[in-house]
């Protein structure tokens, strides 16, 4: 795409309701296997999707893209009124915007919690130490973790390390939170508290898309949900769209599936 019609098309989708994230036709392929085929993928600000489909369907890899951790084959990617699959771009400033919480927490074990949260802020935002503490101390906080917040990871359970982790995201203080997968590395008794940590930021207006397992959970956290399958988007819409009169009959296969 040259860099004229690329600049109308930034502006023709600023000129509509903003999109804080907008995905345009975008595909991504491992060697033979197409993971991501032509996804056209918008976020508003205020919404809460969640995105549900069986595994392998491309769920994680659509955030990765996203967070530009994965580069993809065609297609564009926008902030705003960004174009953020550019080569000229700083992913480094388009990521204090967009925040990401990771199945596996990626937590240094060599900081402190406090020092885990206010890392990026103040590096990548260059925000005061004395602020930076602050707002990291609010948010533990928040995630009921201030106890923590001069211990190691390895002294954490696993949805402490995850409750830590969403902590160190909102420090960045994003205009969206991206959450893949945020419950598949814990242990069963620990999933609650991590997805009540989730609900209770989905209540503040808080932007977020969320890659899940956890059906009830999607239905009630979320605005609008996503089913994907083999690499494509299926069907969108309210929860009770999808989840009590899916038109699709794989939609209706899988539900059957896993509720």
């Amino acid at each position: 795409m040259s860099e004229s019609v690329a600049v109308e098309k930034c502006k023709n989708l600023n000129s509509e309701v903003p999109n804080i994230i907008s995905v345009s036709k975008i595909s991504k392929s491992y060697n033979d296997l197409k993971v991501l085929d032509n996804i056209d993928f918008n976020v508003k600000q205020g919404q809460v999707i969640t995105i549900i489909g069986p595994s392998g369907s491309g769920k994680s890899t659509l955030l990765r893209c996203i967070n530009q951790l994965e580069t993809i084959d065609s297609g564009d990617i926008y902030y705003k009124d960004k174009c953020i699959t550019r080569e000229r771009v700083n992913i480094n400033d388009i990521r204090i915007h967009i925040g990401m919480v990771f199945q596996h927490f990626n937590l240094f074990s060599h900081l402190t919690v406090l020092q885990n949260i206010t890392l990026a802020p103040t590096h990548l935002k260059k925000m005061p130490k004395k602020e930076a503490d602050e707002l990291a101390e609010k948010l533990l906080q928040k995630v009921g973790l201030l106890d923590k917040k001069n211990v190691y990871p390895e002294m954490l359970s696993g949805g402490q390390k995850q409750r830590v982790a969403i902590a160190r995201a909102l420090c960045m203080e994003p205009d969206v939170i991206l959450f893949d997968e945020p419950t598949s590395a814990l242990d069963p008794e620990m999933v609650g508290e991590v997805l009540n940590v989730i609900n209770d930021l989905a209540k503040t207006g808080i932007t977020m898309v969320i890659v899940t397992h956890e059906m009830g959970f999607a239905r009630e956290v979320a605005t609008e949900v996503v089913f994907m399958d083999r690499g494509g988007i299926v069907a969108s819409g309210s929860p009770e769209k999808i989840f009590d009169n899916p038109e699709n009959e794989r939609i209706k296969s899988f539900l059957t599936k896993v509720l």
